[in-house]
């Protein structure tokens, strides 16, 4: 086929720019934006001329792969579904509540054959691309240190943010995902962790788990990193940042509270921008109104399935980040730093 058959599943917030990518890419054809809430699968389906659906198991039938934009407690149940039903599946992150529904997502994707992908799209974004690049070329010299830094302010919180069953997890899993993420692309695996943190702002809200957290790491080269994450910051200095230091050079990438987006680096001469990006320019809005910032990431799953590939974030490079995270999170509760790889064998025991 020159062409892969998609279905949107889930039309919240996120799905703007899963659809908008979708329509980018010209070897995608989306056939069904999908919702429980009819209003909201009409109201995508009109904007990307497609059609729409409120049950993702009727329409399985009529394409080749599934786009997975909803809440995280329906991820591993839709994913396995899909799964047997031969269907390629890429999933938003976080890919599930937990471990255990992560490896299940792994297993039912690797016996039915077919493409398995977590959405972390910063992998795709031209800036975390170049950022890796630089890290891993040498021209830092041997890095030792790493710092990263995000804080938001989180709008209404969604319903099924509210309860522990549908969201057992806090900032740091659901969001930090995404930078513990990037700390192991660009400086190496975690191999020993933990973390601590509060929840000042949404404990009743959000039971799940803290707002704000700080994240302490020793990578398997001996280099070390922080992150700092908080979604209960009204008003941020510092929208995101990811330092990275070695003995030769630093570099960063850095969105500036104007919306621009930086990489810049430093060898000794004084630091130089090497890109910058302006998501706000007319032309790089989305038909939702957004930055077209995710054509990268579906044109990655698409060509994946059509190559039949591996994707850069498939399933077992997804649970990376939860496996560090959630033993970041043991070590806050036993008051201790945690061997990565000694705990996840524990928890197997």
């Amino acid at each position: 086929m020159d062409k892969v058959r998609v279905a949107v599943i889930g039309c919240g917030g996120i799905s703007r720019a899963h659809i908008n990518a979708h329509l980018a890419e010209p070897r995608s054809e989306l056939v069904y934006c999908v919702d429980t809430d009819e209003d909201k699968a009409k109201e995508k389906a009109e904007a990307a001329k497609c059609k729409w659906h409120t049950d993702y198991e009727a329409i399985l039938e009529e394409v080749d792969a599934v786009d997975i934009c909803t809440p995280v407690h329906l991820h591993a149940s839709m994913t396995i579904r899909a799964a047997q039903a031969g269907k390629h599946v890429m999933t938003e992150k976080i890919m599930a509540r937990n471990l255990d529904e992560a490896e299940e997502m792994i297993q039912a994707t690797d016996e039915a054959g077919v493409i398995f992908m977590v959405a972390f799209v910063l992998r795709y974004r031209r800036e975390f691309m170049l950022m890796h690049d630089i890290c891993t070329s040498g021209q830092l010299g041997q890095i030792h240190q790493a710092y990263v830094q995000t804080s938001m302010m989180l709008g209404r919180v969604a319903d099924w943010r509210k309860t522990v069953e549908m969201f057992p997890m806090g900032a740091l899993m659901s969001h930090g995902c995404h930078y513990v993420d990037q700390l192991q692309w660009d400086v190496g695996p975690i191999v020993e962790t933990t973390c601590m943190g509060n929840a000042f702002t949404f404990a009743e809200e959000i039971p799940g788990g803290d707002d704000t957290e700080v994240m302490i790491n020793r990578h398997e080269n001996g280099a070390v990193s922080a992150y700092v994450e908080s979604w209960a910051t009204p008003y941020p200095l510092t929208r995101l940042k990811l330092d990275v230091y070695g003995k030769e050079g630093s570099a960063r990438v850095e969105y500036l509270a104007d919306t621009r987006r930086v990489v810049e680096v430093n060898n000794g001469d004084g630091w130089e921008r090497v890109w910058e990006y302006d998501p706000n320019k007319a032309e790089l809005m989305d038909v939702f109104g957004g930055a077209k910032d995710m054509h990268g990431q579906i044109a990655h799953f698409i060509e994946c399935i059509l190559d039949g590939k591996q994707p850069l974030t498939h399933g077992r490079e997804g649970i990376k980040p939860m496996q560090v995270i959630a033993a970041a999170t043991e070590g806050e509760k036993r008051g201790e730093i945690i061997n990565v790889q000694e705990w996840l064998k524990e928890r197997k025991q």
